[in-house]
């Protein structure tokens, strides 16, 4: 069902979570919803999101450290990252990742303190631990197996690592949806467990906090789109037009009917946006640079007076 309380486009939306978090996210950056998408990377369980929570909530406050140190740093075959990030924030050396790290949790912790909307993907329930810190890790950055365990947590435990901050803001709207993707690397009965260990610790949230609600992304792809030819070349994730079909049932879910014709625009304007002009000199490629400028001006302006 559509959410009684709808997002309009002067809301902020934070996504966090899987790469399917990053999927929609995009989609509603390229319509010019005022968006952040993932922060610390990819991630994967319910633990490592609360982690990226803890961190965005405690930046720049009293309350312990809050910014990365050259203790976080590990290296890895491809350079220097954190066990708290995704391997897309690797860089050359030590100081780089922690500029770029610190950088983008002062950026983000910024916007998530804005009254506004988090929607949370989760991949898996499956985590891994550090043995020696006993820090579950966002990525294990191909590092020596050995040096974690793998365990899949239960639903009390996806409850627990959310709940303190869905409790925390009851001004603050939080969307909770599980992955699609499948994790065919657990095998096809433990992906399942673990799919459906994630609804059940979140429907506990939704059944306790009136403001956490949950979209179906997981249910539409598995019973709506069942079809292999929805499915990329991998057979685990959603090919662009499942992804695509998946966003405009999220925005039938969330988006204010108000805000529908904005929407409509927006999507215009990004497809004259997205085209390639090959000739830039000539009268006619002038004429359609100064018509799409024209419609962005009229989007944004549009947007700002909402």
């Amino acid at each position: 069902m559509p959410l009684e309380r709808r997002l309009t486009y002067k809301d902020s939306i934070l996504f966090i979570g899987s790469c399917f978090a990053d999927e929609i996210g995009r989609r509603c950056m390229d319509r010019y919803l005022d968006v952040m998408v993932n922060p610390f990377g990819v991630l994967f369980n319910p633990c490592s999101v609360s982690d990226c929570l803890r961190m965005l909530e405690g930046y720049g406050t009293d309350a312990g450290r809050f910014s990365f140190i050259p203790d976080d740093v590990v290296e890895t075959i491809g350079g220097y990252v954190s066990l708290h990030h995704h391997g897309s924030f690797c860089r050359p050396t030590p100081e780089e990742f922690l500029e770029n790290a610190n950088a983008e949790l002062a950026r983000s912790s910024e916007f998530y303190y804005r009254e506004g909307w988090v929607v949370v993907t989760l991949g898996t329930s499956f985590i891994y631990t550090d043995k020696e810190s006993g820090m579950v890790v966002a990525n294990c950055h191909k590092l020596p197996a050995g040096r974690f365990e793998r365990t899949m947590i239960d639903a009390d435990r996806v409850y627990d690592a959310l709940s303190r901050y869905v409790a925390a803001r009851p001004e603050r709207q939080w969307v909770f949806t599980v992955s699609p993707v499948r994790h065919l690397a657990d095998g096809l009965h433990a992906n399942q467990l673990s799919k459906a260990t994630l609804l059940l610790g979140i429907q506990r949230l939704v059944d306790r906090y009136p403001n956490a609600h949950y979209f179906p992304a997981y249910e539409i792809m598995m019973d709506e789109l069942r079809d292999y030819r929805f499915y990329a070349d991998d057979m685990m994730h959603p090919s662009q037009l499942a992804a695509d079909y998946v966003f405009g049932r999220f925005m039938e879910f969330a988006l204010a009917e108000s805000d529908r014709p904005l929407l409509a625009e927006a999507e215009k304007v990004h497809d004259m946006m997205q085209h390639r002009i090959l000739n830039s000199g000539t009268p006619e490629a002038v004429r359609f640079e100064v018509r799409r400028q024209a419609a962005l001006e009229k989007l944004l302006s549009g947007i700002k007076k909402r």
